[in-house]
């Protein structure tokens, strides 16, 4: 069979377009990084590659929320923390003025004390976090309490989802913590305080004491609530951290492209493409030689 200078030509432009498009595919690959950058580069390394990618946009969000509630819970126990420090003081107080040493006007000037008491507690009660008041159950967009202490929050949970399945408590509970739903109406025992200092009322004040410590109590047992989601939080936040780390070794591993050894190949196709080009010069001369 006779090579024709067509055959030939023909056979050096095949080469030239297979060396061509090496050396395309190269050249994205070391501008990118990517050794897998679209379905045609490896269907199924592909397909992988957009899997790894939706499961660490799902747990980055996660972490994410994770990380506000953590905040929020951090924010309530704080809020807890002072909550329960009012009621030491409203029992230091109505421990002194149980005592029949004590005068009216002492005991009016400790009404004064109280009521400053219950409006720090109204405020504490309406602690705002990212996610809005942290004491308000899931209506979390308005002050769970008013001016009188009274309270319109609610005492349902709000939860995420850590992992397929498993949810875990983000909220504080201000109805366990503050209201007759956790034992009794905390406000509403220190303005009862208030108002037997006011009216010289030494058997209310008398026993106020034990139910003012009560009191305390409850807001303790709301705080290691608390606590424990927080606790529960940041271990879900640690292994959320982990998977996502592991998930992006595993994507970059199919993903991304070695550089060095890109570079390498590209520069040999380069010089194969040099070469391709060499040769269909060589055959258009010859082409043209024969012509004249």
């Amino acid at each position: 069979m006779r090579i024709t200078n067509t055959m030939q030509l023909n056979e050096a432009l095949l080469n030239e377009g297979r060396v061509s498009n090496q050396m395309y595919q190269l050249t994205q690959e070391a501008s990118s990084g990517m050794a897998v950058s679209a379905p045609a580069d490896d269907p199924v390394a592909y397909a992988s590659i957009v899997s790894s990618n939706e499961q660490i946009s799902t747990l980055q969000a996660r972490s994410t929320a994770a990380t506000t509630a953590g905040g929020d819970l951090s924010l309530a126990d704080g809020a807890l923390s002072s909550a329960s420090d009012v009621l030491v003081q409203a029992e230091q107080i109505a421990t002194v003025q149980s005592n029949g040493t004590q005068t009216a006007a002492d005991r009016a000037t400790a009404a004064t004390q109280v009521t400053q008491l219950v409006q720090q507690m109204i405020a504490l009660g309406n602690t705002q976090g990212q996610s809005g008041y942290i004491f308000g159950g899931t209506k979390t967009g308005s002050p769970p309490f008013d001016a009188s202490g009274n309270y319109s929050g609610n005492g349902d949970s709000t939860t995420l989802e850590i992992a397929s399945g498993v949810t875990v408590t983000t909220n504080a509970s201000g109805a366990s913590a503050f209201t007759a739903a956790g034992g009794s109406n905390v406000i509403a025992d220190l303005q009862a305080l208030a108002t037997a200092l006011s009216g010289n009322d030494v058997a209310t004040i008398q026993s106020s004491v034990g139910q003012i410590n009560s009191d305390n109590s409850q807001v303790v047992a709301a705080r290691v609530n608390a606590g424990v989601s927080a606790q529960q939080l940041q271990s879900a936040t640690q292994v959320i951290g982990n998977a996502v780390i592991a998930d992006q070794t595993s994507l970059a591993s199919t993903q991304d492209a070695d550089v060095a050894t890109v570079y390498s190949q590209l520069s040999a196709v380069q010089t194969s493409y040099q070469a391709a080009l060499s040769v269909t010069r060589q055959v258009l001369s010859m082409d043209a030689f024969e012509g004249q």
